[in-house]
């Protein structure tokens, strides 16, 4: 069910050069939210006065005077990235996001003690009952990609799951984690003893973590796909027993990802980030083409039926 709830604003931490961690006291999303879904937010206070104007000139200059930051008209969807049942945090959910823009801007400066309108949990999740069966999984993230990902590790790793998590990002200040070093080099990557970058967050589930820079200023240097393909070819496609395939982030990165795991007959889950206007399926601003079962390709919303699809039913050369 969707609904609305207002949520307190718990903590607000800058991550690297241009993240964010928004901790958020939602008690019915952290209750009711599974992998892979997400929140609509409304990043600036609403403003239902009513008015009447004699064009969208006359509006757009009223709200350019607004005093202070001039209000978003839209709410904006970010993934669930971690949430908290119980425990001294219980009740919470922690929100990561880069800021680009007017909104994320917005809320980038929000302090303990405010108030935001959240619209959700949305989208759907990935198959888990599948991801209970699985011996080991693979989790590929680029960037920001990484923040609805989190959650479905906690799943893999609560069902013992083998579980490698690959991040990629430009260079080390556009990661979006608290990184450390770790001279445990991957098997499959390193033939010496070297520094390599490492996530405390996932290592702490117990997964081997794999960061990657295009940069190379710190750990390896070269793509997430690059690194995901050696895995395959050094674990014959993973398969000591059966292994899946997870992945988020720009669309040529998990195109790629997709080609890989479908050369080496891995299943392949995608959660596709898109612009979304309303967040529920009204406006069909967030469709992607995906393929039927007769073979035509059908456009499918990102924000309903998905944000977490099949790779191999996703039109990647269609967007």
């Amino acid at each position: 069910m969707i609904t609305g709830e207002t949520a307190e604003v718990v903590e607000c931490l800058r991550v690297g050069r241009s993240h964010v961690r928004l901790r958020l006291y939602a008690p019915r999303i952290a209750r009711e939210s599974l992998p892979g879904q997400f929140v609509n937010v409304r990043c600036t206070p609403a403003d239902y006065t009513t008015r009447a104007f004699d064009g969208w000139d006359a509006f757009l200059m009223r709200r350019r005077r607004q005093v202070g930051r001039a209000m978003t008209l839209l709410m904006r969807p970010f993934a669930v990235h971690r949430k908290w049942r119980q425990g001294p945090q219980g009740g919470s959910i922690e929100l990561l996001f880069k800021v680009v823009g007017r909104g994320t801007a917005a809320l980038a400066e929000k302090k303990p003690g405010d108030w935001l309108e959240l619209l959700g949990p949305l989208g759907n999740t990935f198959d888990l009952e599948w991801c209970r069966r699985l011996s080991t999984a693979v989790v590929v993230a680029g960037g920001v990609g990484v923040a609805p990902l989190y959650p479905l590790v906690e799943f893999l790793r609560s069902h013992d799951v083998h579980t490698l998590v690959i991040v990629g990002a430009i260079d080390q200040s556009d990661i979006p984690l608290e990184t450390a070093d770790s001279r445990v080099a991957l098997s499959f990557m390193a033939t010496r003893q070297e520094v390599t970058m490492t996530s405390e967050d996932y290592e702490e589930l117990g997964c081997e973590v794999g960061i990657i820079t295009l940069e190379g200023d710190r750990g390896y240097r070269g793509l997430p796909t690059e690194m995901f393909d050696r895995f395959l070819h050094w674990s014959d496609g993973g398969a000591r027993g059966e292994a899946g395939v997870f992945t988020c982030g720009p669309w040529a990165m998990m195109r790629e990802v997709a080609r890989h795991a479908a050369e080496h007959d891995v299943r392949c889950q995608v959660l596709l980030e898109e612009r979304m206007g309303c967040g529920i399926g009204a406006c069909m601003a967030c469709t992607c083409g995906v393929r039927s079962a007769d073979g035509t390709t059908v456009r499918k919303r990102i924000c309903v039926e998905g944000p977490v699809f099949n790779a191999d039913e996703v039109v990647w050369d269609d967007r």
